[in-house]
């Protein structure tokens, strides 16, 4: 069952939930977005789909499913 977890909580690996219902698989973290520090950028690269989701770094994301440690 998805979760609200905050946005600095999110690991690489971490199958998150856009706004837009998108599903992704987080390959990679960009800590800053948009050259500021106020927004980090959460990213999918792989062989399904390019995917890129901007949030708040004092935010919070869905989180669909967590990453095996």
């Amino acid at each position: 069952m998805p979760e609200t977890i905050k946005t600095t909580e999110v690991r690489v690996g971490d199958r998150l939930r856009a706004r837009s219902g998108v599903e992704m698989t987080v390959t990679r973290i960009d800590q800053q977005f948009l050259g500021g520090d106020g927004f980090v950028a959460f990213v999918e690269d792989s062989d399904e789909q390019w995917f890129k989701m901007p949030a708040p770094r004092d935010g919070e994301v869905e989180l669909v499913s967590r990453a095996a440690e």
